[in-house]
């Protein structure tokens, strides 16, 4: 079940395209239209992804889902992308990537992806989002929102998953060399999920069956979490510096 979609970029991208309107240096309107296009790809890279989840997921009573998830906890910010949840609170953190075209991913785990005629180092996200479950670890302990049995709070399992565009050609590094088996085409998806539960022997697994929950509380939990979602207001002027910019050609 879909607990919380996507929010809406409209207003930014209006306030973004509005920027572009006024009397800009050639730098500036340089700034104003990259900030306008990452926007755009990374919202596009988001509803790509979303509709896979919630095409398999959304409508189901075993699963709770959460887009867009911004966490404030004490003074660090995760901005999660996508969040699915089941019944024995197997959380996986969904980041969205909408690389163009091809990705390289080397033996030491360094992120290249191909740009115009070449390919340029990028961030790593699968470390973004070990930073994203750090900290959602950290605000589900300090909030205490999981639920508890005999007094102590279920431990949940968390789950790296990096989602890119099904077109995106991926060059990876041997297995032994560094394990990108959590970079997938959004479109696996379901098939990943399913592969683990195959892998899942209930019988040898006592600690995993007490964590199942019934749905109604799966959801009660996760509308808690949702409750906490901090969405960020953004100056574009003050953060790509145009007034400043401005006050100087006018110097």
């Amino acid at each position: 079940m879909i607990i919380k979609r996507m929010d809406s970029k409209q207003r930014e991208i209006a306030e973004l395209e509005k920027l572009l309107k006024d009397k800009l240096t050639p730098y500036q309107k340089f700034l104003v239209e990259r900030e306008l296009k990452a926007m755009r790809s990374g919202v596009y890279g988001e509803r790509d992804s979303a509709y896979y989840i919630d095409f398999y997921f959304g409508n189901s009573r075993n699963w709770a889902v959460i887009h867009d998830l911004r966490l404030e906890h004490k003074g660090q910010v995760a901005q999660i992308d996508h969040l699915l949840i089941n019944r024995l609170f197997d959380i996986y953190v969904l980041e969205s990537k909408n690389y163009s075209y091809k990705l390289k991913i080397s033996p030491e785990g360094e992120f290249h992806a191909y740009y115009g005629k070449e390919y340029i180092g990028i961030p790593s996200p699968i470390e973004q989002n070990k930073r994203h479950i750090h900290l959602l670890d950290l605000f589900l302990k300090s909030h205490n929102i999981l639920p508890k049995r005999i007094g102590i709070s279920i431990r949940p399992r968390f789950k790296n998953l990096i989602l890119v565009s099904p077109k995106v050609i991926i060059t990876r590094p041997p297995d032994k060399k560094f394990d990108t088996s959590c970079v997938i085409k959004a479109d696996t998806l379901r098939t990943k999920i399913d592969r683990e539960v195959d892998k899942w022997n209930p019988l040898a697994d006592f600690v995993t069956i007490s964590k199942f929950c019934s749905s109604s509380t799966l959801m009660e939990t996760v509308r808690r979490l949702a409750a906490f979602h901090k969405p960020l207001r953004v100056d574009y002027r003050a953060k790509l510096g145009l007034t400043e910019q401005r006050d100087k050609t006018k110097g």
